[in-house]
């Protein structure tokens, strides 16, 4: 009788996971089902919204994780035939202050990121050994729909960073791409 239970909670539990799909290989379908479309108040704009992907790297010494969350957005004046698309970024890390100034693409060429807002959560000792900060940035880059169109397949390969070094690497993944423009058009 307790195994039957066992195997019905183990079930139950990998048919809860299967509904958390991995947005990274889901199939485009999926992606275009999950893209959230709405007015903006102010302008009567139409904005369509991805859903939202993540890295992260562990940091022992401030107890916790350097995550950078992106997703792909576009917005539809009602008064143009243009739809502008852009990724959104949002960094929250520790340690020493970053400057997202552009992305560079897998071909060597960048764009410059426009940055939205640049926050300091808290600051304080870590471990009684050093003192720091937590940050959070926002900020978006432009993106062309054909550039993203050209990246359907392969998927899309940015790296956030500054003039002086790089951080960390976005990517794209083609059916996530190929979702989102599904689902705007």
């Amino acid at each position: 009788m307790l195994y039957l239970k066992f195997v019905i909670c183990l079930i139950v539990l990998c048919s809860l996971c299967g509904c958390a799909a991995n947005l990274r290989q889901a199939s485009p379908d999926a992606i275009a089902q999950t893209v959230k479309k709405s007015m903006m108040d102010a302008g009567n704009d139409i904005v369509w919204r991805a859903p939202e992907l993540q890295i992260s790297h562990y940091r022992t010494l401030f107890y916790g994780y350097d995550s950078v969350y992106y997703r792909l957005g576009a917005r539809k004046s009602p008064k143009g035939d243009d739809i502008l698309y852009q990724l959104s970024i949002d960094a929250q890390y520790g340690g020493s202050l970053r400057h997202y100034d552009a992305v560079k693409f897998a071909n060597g060429t960048s764009r410059p990121l426009v940055s939205q807002s640049h926050q300091t959560q808290r600051c304080q000792f870590f471990n009684n050994l050093v003192y720091a900060c937590l940050f959070r940035d926002q900020a978006n880059v432009e993106l062309s729909r054909s550039a993203l169109e050209a990246f359907q397949t392969s998927g899309l390969l940015l790296k956030l960073g500054s003039e002086k070094q790089e951080y960390e690497t976005i990517d794209l993944p083609g059916n996530y791409i190929k979702g989102f423009l599904q689902a705007v058009h």
